[in-house]
């Protein structure tokens, strides 16, 4: 009788694990990491993070857009700890990428009418501007 229980057990803890495997990865796969840029809705632009210089023994992470012929067109000045993560994506119905940081907080880097892009930080006063997917991600 105990066998029986101990292996429904397991048999739900496996699927309970697999479900959730099989959910974060289709919401992972909209996240920028090393190595696996993304493009942004219209295509025009990538947004990839690069290796940063390691802190107190902490390596980090730099947010960048490049545009389609590969120039930078945005580099952040601000170093993410890998120790307290980051997570970036693109809007999924404009061009406005969105930094996810449990470190320093949330913000969001939107191209400017004379072509540059700004990066805008998130405070308590701005936060009912975060629109709802990606309210749902932090």
């Amino acid at each position: 009788m105990f066998r029986v229980r101990l292996a429904g057990v397991l048999v739900v803890a496996l699927i309970v694990v697999a479900g959730c495997s099989l959910f974060g990865s289709d919401s992972d796969d909209r996240f920028v990491d090393v190595g696996r840029p993304k493009e942004s809705p219209s295509g025009a632009f990538t947004a990839s993070l690069e290796e940063g210089p390691e802190q107190n023994g902490v390596e980090t992470h730099i947010v960048v857009i490049s545009d389609a012929d590969g120039r930078e067109v945005f580099r952040d000045d601000y170093a993410y700890s890998t120790r307290h993560g980051v997570r970036v994506t693109w809007l999924s119905s404009d061009d406005q990428l969105w930094i996810l940081s449990s470190d320093v907080g949330t913000a969001h880097v939107d191209r400017q009418e004379d072509g540059t892009w700004t990066k805008t930080a998130i405070t308590p006063e701005t936060a009912d501007t975060i629109p709802a997917e990606i309210a749902d991600l932090r």
